[in-house]
Formats: structure tokens, C-alpha cells, sequence
């Protein structure tokens, strides 16, 4: 093992110990709740994304005089979100936090908002989100959840053990895929990469034995998963913007007292509001945290021909029928009609 690897992952490991001892309480149990609610993320154990929800856990505990107890299954401990999603579905959970690859498991619609390089940045997301948010909502409705309320990932970069500076470059690594993307796939596929498809627990695994050398993620998801240490490089190019949210089936919803779904509703917006602002400035630190560990960055060449990628993608999976068209076109009105 090199010096610089050894460093790099001492100082992600002493930043992160001290965080959490500044961050985390003793952990949330509830006793003698009438109702408990069972709900599963990939969110690594104290990301501030668990943390969020553990907090959101505490506080409707809480204010329901401890009647509602919600339990969390963090780090995938409940498999991938396909898992999830068919566990929720049978009743084994009552729902769950999600990124857009969970939510596709309802809906391949809301797959949609991860099109590459649909966005310019996170505010022309939220526009277009708030805008079709009961677009969005009527398909999980549809699919028989409710929405609790929609969180980010953060901007998506490409990590390697190789620079990648052009769609091209990508040939010559061994890139992952999240195996049931089917935004992921169709990026691969039009620059002709014979990616290796992997659930998300298996990718560290996968990195440590030389399996795949290159993945994408947020810089706060890319630390938080550990998924760092094995990566050299990161291109300088924001490919989307990963981007999720809570949601509940509707049996669990209907079951819950009416004054309990209340309470539910608004500690989920206060905390998820918070949430959101908390990624941002996360996603922020990662970035000066993976240059201080010695990750370099590599600036993309030939813009025209990712932009010109993101826009055969974006045809592909609507020929496909993964994404409707309509959609798609209604996402693009929206962003013409964006505040600048």
C-alpha cells in the first residue's frame, strides 16, 4: 500500500471520527410505542443523511406522546433498494429512504429528473422538481406509496484509478453501474462501455478486489461509502444530480392516526428542509476533503461531445420506453422557464 493511500485514508477516518463525536448522540430507542413503522436506506450508519432520519424518528416520537415509533434499517442492511422496495411491497417494511434508483422501482417515470446533464445546478433542479412534484407524487400514488418528502444526493462525478477526460476514456477502465439503472446503463451503453453491474453494497468489495476501477458519485456519498480510498481521480464534470426521497406505502400510511400522519408530515418537511441544506455544504466539504487526501481532479476535454452523450441518453431511454417522452418535454419546458 502506498503513502499517499495510507494518508489519505487516515485523514478520511480521523475527519469522520471527530465529526461523529461532534455530530451523534447515543443512539434512538423507543419503548412502549403503540404503532412502529419500519423503514430502510442505503445511508451509511451516522451519514448525515441516517442522522437526519434519526433525528425525524426522535422528534415524532415525541410529539405523538410516544406512540409512534419509527425504526431504521441504515447501510443497506435491508439489501439494494429493489430489495426495499419488494419488501415494502409485501409488507416486511412500511417504507423507506430512496434514491431515484428506488423510487424507478415504483415508477421508471421518476427516473426521469436523472437524465445526464439535464440540470445546470441544484436550484434549476428544485425549480423543476417543485414544479412537477404532484406529477412526480401521482405516480408514486399510483404505485401504491405516499411521498414523505424529497431529498439530494448532490452533484454526480466520475472517480477512477485513470484520468477520464473524454466519454472515450471510460473505455479503458472498468467502470461500475448500479445494476438495476436503467439511466446508468443506457450512459454506458451509448458511449460503448461494457460496464460490470453491481448492486450498491457490493461496489466497495468490488473496488478493494479490483473488480470495477472506476464508479460515480456524489463527494459526500464517494466518503460516506468509503468508496474513495480506491479511486485516484475525479472528473470535473457534474454528469446529474442524484436525487431521492422518503416515502411510505399506502397501507402503512392508512393504518396511522390521523393526528399521527400530521405530525409525521410536518417533522418529515422540517427535517428533510434542513437535510437538503445540510448535503449541499456537505458535498462542499467532500470536495476540499478528497483534494486534502490527495485525490486529484482532472479537468474533462471535448464538452460538446458529454453534452452530445447526455443528449443521446436522453433519446434512448425515451425510444426504449423506459421514460416518457412527455416527461421529458415538460422537464425541459420548466428549465427554459427557470429563474436564471
Amino acid at each position: 500500500m502506498s503513502r499517499a493511500t495510507t494518508t489519505r485514508r487516515r485523514f478520511i477516518r480521523t475527519t469522520a471520527a471527530a465529526s461523529a463525536v461532534a455530530t451523534f448522540g447515543a443512539p434512538y430507542i423507543a419503548r412502549g410505542a403503540k404503532k412502529t413503522l419500519r423503514l430502510a436506506t442505503l445511508a451509511p450508519d451516522k451519514s448525515s443523511w441516517h442522522v437526519a432520519f434519526e433525528e425525524t424518528a426522535r422528534e415524532v416520537y415525541r410529539r405523538t406522546n410516544e406512540e409512534l415509533e419509527i425504526v431504521i434499517y441504515a447501510g443497506g442492511t435491508m439489501g439494494d433498494e429493489a430489495a426495499m422496495v419488494r419488501k415494502m411491497r409485501h409488507g416486511q417494511l412500511d417504507g423507506g429512504a430512496l434514491t431515484s434508483v428506488g423510487l424507478g422501482e415504483i415508477d421508471k417515470q421518476l427516473l426521469a429528473p436523472q437524465i445526464p446533464m439535464l440540470f445546470q445546478d441544484e436550484k434549476q433542479l428544485h425549480y423543476v422538481r417543485e414544479k412537477m412534484s404532484s406529477t412526480f407524487e401521482g405516480l408514486l400514488d399510483k404505485g401504491g406509496f405516499k411521498l414523505g418528502a424529497w431529498g439530494d444526493v448532490g452533484p454526480i462525478y466520475i472517480f477512477s484509478n485513470t484520468p477520464v477526460k473524454t466519454p472515450d476514456d471510460l473505455k479503458s477502465t472498468k467502470p461500475w453501474v448500479w445494476d438495476t439503472d436503467p439511466v446508468s446503463k443506457a450512459v454506458m451503453s451509448v458511449i460503448g462501455v461494457n460496464a460490470v453491474e453491481l448492486g450498491v453494497p457490493d461496489v466497495l468489495p468490488s473496488l478493494q478486489t479490483g473488480l470495477i476501477d472506476a464508479f460515480t458519485n456524489s463527494p459526500y456519498g464517494a466518503i460516506a461509502l468509503q468508496w474513495y480510498s480506491k479511486a485516484t481521480y475525479v472528473t470535473n464534470l457534474k454528469l446529474s444530480f442524484g436525487i431521492g426521497g422518503s416515502v411510505l406505502t399506502t397501507k402503512a400510511w392508512n393504518d396511522l392516526d390521523p393526528a399521527h400522519q400530521q405530525v409525521l408530515t410536518d417533522v418529515t418537511k422540517e427535517k428533510y428542509g434542513e437535510l437538503v441544506d445540510k448535503i449541499k455544504k456537505d458535498n462542499k466539504k467532500a470536495i476540499k476533503s478528497l483534494k486534502a487526501a490527495g485525490i486529484q481532479v482532472v479537468e474533462p476535454d471535448d464538452f460538446l461531445r458529454w453534452a452530445a452523450v447526455a443528449v443521446q441518453v436522453r433519446e434512448k431511454l425515451v425510444k426504449d420506453g423506459t421514460i416518457d417522452g412527455a416527461i421529458v418535454r415538460q422537464m425541459l419546458e420548466h428549465i427554459q422557464n427557470a429563474p436564471k
